[in-house]
C-alpha cells in the first residue's frame, strides 16, 4: 500500500461516529495555505475526549496541521499566540509559529472541526526521551521563563487568563466556577473532615482564607506576562546535547501574575518518590529546599519588587499545599500508611511563617 493510500486512524480517545481527515482532505486544507508538493504525512491523535478534539497532522516535518474541536481555538486567540511566540522567539526561545492561509486568516472550517497550521520544528521533546540531568533542564526552563518574564512585564497582555491565575478564571476553571487550587483545596479538606480530622481541616481552613484574601487585596496591581503556561516535559523541546531549545502547545497561554507563574514553575517537591516514612519534619525541610534552590535562580534573573516579594511568599503557600500534584500526593498518602506523618506535615503548613517559605540570602 502506498503512503498516500494509509488510511489516517485515530487514537483510542477519539469519539466514535465522528470523521476523520484523510489524505485528500488534508491536502485540500494544505493547499489554503499555498501548500500543495507533500510527501509524507503523520497523525498524530492528542484527543482527550469528545470535548476535547485534537488531531495533528505532521507534514514533511515543515508543518502541524490541526483539527481541533469548534470554538476550542478562535481567530482572535490564535492572533494573541502568533504575537506571543513572536515575543519568545526574539529572545532566543524557539517556538512554532502559527501560519495563516490566503486569505489572511488563521482558521478554516472542516466537517465540525476548525483547522489551523504551524510550523513545525525538528527537534526531540524532552518527555520522549531519557533525560541524563533532569534539574539542569528544570533550571534551564525555569531560567528562561525569568529572562522572558524580564523582557515582557506587563507587555501585549491577552484577556485570557493563564491556568496557575488566581480569583481570575483560566478557560478550563470557568466551568467549574472557581479556580484550580481552591478546587484541590477543597478536596483535600473534605477528604480531612471525612476522616475527622475537623480540627486540622480548620486550622489549614482559617490561613488558607487569610492568604488569600492578603493576595485578593494586592494581586491586581502586580506585574503581569503572558506565558505559554504549561512548561512541563511534554511541550519542552530539547538539543542533541539534551538543553533546552523551546517550547510547543499553547493552547493553555494566557496572563498571568509574574510572581505566581514563578512559584508554580518552581514548585514543591515533598520527597514524594519516598513511599516510607521519613518524618513530616524532613518532608517538610526537602520540600523547602526544593523549592528555595529553583526560586533563588529565577530571582537572580527577574527583579521581583518588594511587593512581589511579597506576594510571592503568599502565592507560594497556595502552591506548598494545593498544586495538583501536591494535592494528589497529600490524599494518596492520607489513605496509607503515610496518613500520620501527613497529618502532621499538614499541621506545619498551616502554621508555617511565610518568611521561612524564600530563601534569606
Amino acid at each position: 500500500m502506498s503512503e498516500k493510500q494509509t488510511q489516517f486512524l485515530p487514537g483510542s480517545r477519539f469519539p466514535e461516529g465522528e470523521k476523520v481527515p484523510q489524505w485528500q482532505d488534508v491536502l485540500d486544507a494544505l493547499s489554503m495555505y499555498g501548500i500543495r508538493d507533500v510527501h509524507q504525512i503523520k497523525l498524530i491523535d492528542s484527543t482527550h475526549d469528545v470535548s476535547d478534539i485534537r488531531l495533528n497532522y505532521i507534514i514533511d516535518k515543515k508543518w502541524v496541521l490541526r483539527f481541533c474541536g469548534a470554538g476550542a481555538m478562535t481567530e482572535a486567540r490564535l492572533g494573541d499566540f502568533h504575537r506571543l511566540i513572536d515575543r519568545y522567539n526574539a529572545l532566543g526561545i524557539l517556538c512554532p509559529q502559527f501560519l495563516k492561509n490566503g486569505e489572511g486568516r488563521f482558521l478554516h472550517s472542516w466537517n465540525k472541526l476548525q483547522c489551523y497550521l504551524s510550523e513545525y520544528l525538528d527537534y526531540s521533546i524532552a518527555w520522549d526521551e531519557k533525560i541524563a540531568d533532569k534539574d539542569r533542564l528544570i533550571c534551564e526552563v525555569q531560567a528562561s521563563l525569568a529572562r522572558f518574564a524580564q523582557a515582557y512585564r506587563n507587555v501585549d497582555l491577552s484577556d485570557t487568563m493563564g491556568m496557575y491565575s488566581l480569583f481570575e478564571l483560566a478557560p478550563y476553571d470557568i466551568p467549574n466556577g472557581i479556580d484550580e487550587k481552591e478546587d484541590n483545596f477543597n478536596q483535600l479538606i473534605a477528604l480531612l473532615r471525612s476522616i475527622n480530622e475537623d480540627a486540622l481541616a480548620d486550622a489549614l481552613t482559617a490561613r488558607h482564607l487569610d492568604v488569600r484574601a492578603r493576595l485578593k487585596a494586592i494581586y491586581k496591581g502586580l506585574p503581569r506576562c503572558v506565558f505559554q503556561g504549561d512548561e512541563n516535559f511534554s511541550n519542552v523541546l530539547i538539543d542533541e546535547e539534551q538543553h533546552f531549545v523551546g517550547l510547543i502547545d499553547f493552547n493553555l497561554a494566557g496572563t498571568e501574575v509574574i510572581v505566581n507563574q514563578m512559584a508554580n514553575v518552581a514548585g514543591f517537591d515533598y520527597n514524594e518518590e519516598r513511599k516510607d516514612p521519613v518524618g513530616a519534619q524532613n518532608r517538610l525541610n526537602f520540600a523547602l529546599n526544593y523549592f528555595q534552590s529553583h526560586i533563588r535562580k529565577m530571582l537572580g534573573i527577574y527583579r521581583a519588587s518588594d511587593e512581589e516579594i511579597v506576594a510571592l511568599r503568599l502565592y507560594a503557600w497556595i502552591v506548598m499545599v494545593a498544586q495538583w500534584p501536591t494535592s494528589c500526593f497529600f490524599r494518596d498518602a492520607l489513605k496509607g500508611e503515610l496518613k500520620g506523618e501527613i497529618l502532621e506535615l499538614l499541621s506545619m503548613l498551616a502554621a508555617l511563617p511565610e518568611d521561612s517559605i524564600l530563601p534569606t540570602d
